[in-house]
Formats: C-alpha cells, sequence, structure tokens
C-alpha cells in the first residue's frame, strides 16, 4: 500500500496537557496540606490550600483557552477535588470540635455523597456520555472550599466570635450543597441509568 493511500493517524489527547497537569499538581499540594496540619502549620495549610484553589480555576480555564477538553479530565478534575477536600476534613475532623466546627456527622454526608456521585459520574461517562458538573456542584466545591480555608484561618488565628460564626455557617452551608447538589445529580442521572438498563 503505497503512503499517501494510509489513513492519517487519529491523534489521541496528550495526558500530561495544562489542565491535566494543573489538576494533577492539586493532589501534591494536598499532601502538603495534610503535612502542614499535622504539624500544627495552620496559615501555612491556608496558603497552600489557597494555591490548590486557584489550581482548580485555572485548569478550567485553561482546558477551554485551549481546547483540551476530554471524557477524562471531565472525570479527573472532580476526582482530585473530591480527594482534596476529603482527605483534609477527615483530618480536620480528628481535631477537637470546638477549634474547627465540625462534626463527624458533616464529615460522613460530604464523603459518602462525593463517592456516590463520582461512581455516578464514572458510570455515565464510561458510556460516551457527557455528565459534567453543574452550577450546585460548583457551589458546593466553593462552599466547601470556603469552610476549609476558615477553618484554618480560625486554626491559624484564633479570632474573635464573629469570626467563628462565619466559619460555621460557611460549613453549614457547605454541607447543605452537598446535599442539595447530589440530590440534584441523581436525580438527573436516573433516566440516563433507567435508559441503559431497559436496553440491556
Amino acid at each position: 500500500m503505497n503512503v499517501a493511500d494510509a489513513a492519517p493517524a487519529r491523534s489521541t489527547p496528550r495526558f500530561w496537557n495544562v489542565p491535566n497537569s494543573l489538576t494533577m499538581s492539586r493532589l501534591g499540594l494536598g499532601v502538603i496540606v495534610l503535612v502542614l496540619i499535622a504539624h500544627e502549620w495552620f496559615f501555612g495549610a491556608l496558603v497552600v490550600f489557597g494555591v490548590a484553589a486557584i489550581t482548580d480555576a485555572l485548569d478550567g480555564y485553561f482546558a477551554r483557552l485551549l481546547n483540551q477538553t476530554s471524557a477524562l479530565g471531565r472525570q479527573l478534575d472532580p476526582l482530585v477535588d473530591k480527594l482534596l477536600v476529603t482527605a483534609i476534613l477527615v483530618y480536620l475532623v480528628s481535631l477537637p470540635t470546638a477549634d474547627t466546627g465540625l462534626s463527624a456527622w458533616m464529615v460522613a454526608v460530604i464523603v459518602v455523597r462525593e463517592l456516590l456521585i463520582q461512581g455516578i459520574r464514572s458510570l455515565i461517562e464510561g458510556k460516551g456520555q457527557a455528565f459534567g458538573a453543574k452550577m450546585a456542584g460548583k457551589l458546593k466545591t466553593t462552599f466547601q472550599c470556603l469552610s476549609i480555608a476558615a477553618i484554618l484561618f480560625c486554626l491559624s488565628a484564633k479570632p474573635g466570635a464573629a469570626w467563628l460564626m462565619t466559619r460555621d455557617v460557611l460549613t453549614w452551608l457547605a454541607v447543605g450543597f452537598t446535599i442539595y447538589s447530589g440530590l440534584g445529580y441523581v436525580v438527573a442521572a436516573i433516566p440516563r441509568l433507567s435508559d441503559d438498563a431497559a436496553s440491556s
């Protein structure tokens, strides 16, 4: 067969593109946050967590700017977010409740929701259907990050009652949006999963 007649090779997206690299860097930053919390260097943990949160905004921006969106990226980005948030919350809940404002049930609700929705997303995306983040899910992530930042700030600065109340309000909002967005994802997924079950 003549080389000129050969079909052009199909290019596959590179894993280490800009958005995926930013996403994976968030895992490393998350480990640093946990180490800093373990040594009670809470202000340093707050700073590094802030950098990690910025990469979360930048990876989506560069994915759209550079046209590097992919099914892998749609799963990897929220998965890393969930690992980062749940790992830090599990670590923080081991500290006295009076210092963090966290209760074990709050963290349990967040962890169960994240595992459930990630499983549903992987199942649907694995069938070639897009199941990206919705606005409620983005608000959930935003308030989870704000809650963690507020907790770390209060641990480092020992502020007054107003700051502690702000921390607790952000935490309750994070839990509320976690439940609300989780129900929204489940409702949106049921028709797709039902169609798959009927056709199998």
